[in-house]
């Protein structure tokens, strides 16, 4: 399968990068000339195909559009001129009212991958108009279980799956760097730190994923009672932590 990319700002590339080392040949990918020149550099660097106009992508079964969603608009009339084929979104647009706006033999696909997808560890939700073909679910579904979990789910919902997929690890990301000043507080070097909290929050999310329990309960398999554990959770149940994480999510999915 050969595969166009229009935008390769930082989901785009995640996305090439996942694809190429899941063993996707870097001479199925194609990019889109750039004003910018950043797609030249990217195609560069990957060894990849460089097209130079949207006509030069008909070769591939699938263009995905990675860029700002104010270029979107713009972008589709392009492809709706010049190109028959698969168009997956990450840059937003509405399902029933661009699918009307395509010609028969094009679909339109929208995509909220999270930049874990380069290391093929990351969630994706996809959405499909109802009048999808299951050739074209599958073919875009197999493509993106290539860089992590698949969630198909209904276009209303993509936001707030975005938001959980896609904004959170900046706030994991935060609370590493919180836990990393407390123990270079106590001692702990700060390179040392960031090895002890990575290899913390693999093998919890790892626990977690195998054995399916409630985080609750894994929470209580580490209390002990008048332990150290119960305290310091009681001091995040007391300064709102909860609270926090709940309402930078409802912020970020505003």
């Amino acid at each position: 399968m050969k595969i166009g990319f229009i935008g390769v700002g930082k989901i785009g590339q995640a996305i090439i990068k996942g694809l190429l080392s899941s063993q996707v040949n870097n001479q199925d990918i194609m990019v889109l000339k750039s004003q910018h020149h950043t797609a030249q550099k990217v195609a560069q660097k990957y060894h990849l195909f460089l097209a130079n106009d949207y006509s030069a992508l008909n070769v591939n079964e699938i263009v995905i559009v990675a860029v700002p969603q104010s270029a979107l608009k713009a972008i589709l009339e392009q492809l709706k001129a010049h190109y028959h084929g698969l168009i997956v979104s990450t840059s937003g647009g509405d399902l029933t009212a661009v699918n009307a706006e395509l010609p028969v033999d094009t679909s339109f696909v929208k995509a909220v991958p999270n930049t874990p997808v380069q290391i093929n560890a990351g969630i994706t939700a996809l959405s499909f108009a109802d009048q999808e073909s299951e050739t074209n679910r599958n073919l875009v579904i197999n493509l993106f279980q290539k860089l992590g979990q698949v969630y198909v789910v209904p276009e209303k919902l993509l936001g707030i799956y975005g938001t959980v997929a896609g904004c959170t690890p900046a706030f994991v990301d935060i609370m590493m760097e919180a836990l990393s000043d407390a123990a270079v507080i106590n001692g702990i070097p700060r390179q040392q730190s960031y090895q002890i909290i990575t290899q913390m929050l693999l093998g919890t999310a790892q626990l977690a994923q195998k054995t399916q329990q409630h985080p609750g309960q894994l929470k209580d398999e580490v209390t002990t009672p008048g332990g150290s554990t119960i305290r310091g959770v009681a001091e995040l149940e007391a300064t709102g932590f909860r609270n926090a994480l709940i309402q930078a999510v409802e912020a970020a999915n505003k």
